[in-house]
């Protein structure tokens, strides 16, 4: 499954997401967003981080 991060609709690196929130927080955001996406692949996962909102979106 092919992850894709955007920062307040912009397309970023996992690495950029990864400085920004640490990586425990980023393992379980995606974690959480995996978990929405396979009950309802419809739903849109954002996160609010302290410089904007973070959306995972899985293809």
């Amino acid at each position: 499954m092919k992850t894709t991060f955007y920062l307040d609709g912009k397309k970023t690196t996992r690495k950029a997401v990864k400085e920004l929130v640490g990586e425990e927080r980023l393992k379980r955001m995606l974690k959480e967003a995996k978990e929405t996406f396979l009950e309802d692949p419809m739903v849109q996962n954002d996160f609010f981080i302290g410089s904007g909102m973070l959306t995972i979106e899985f293809a």
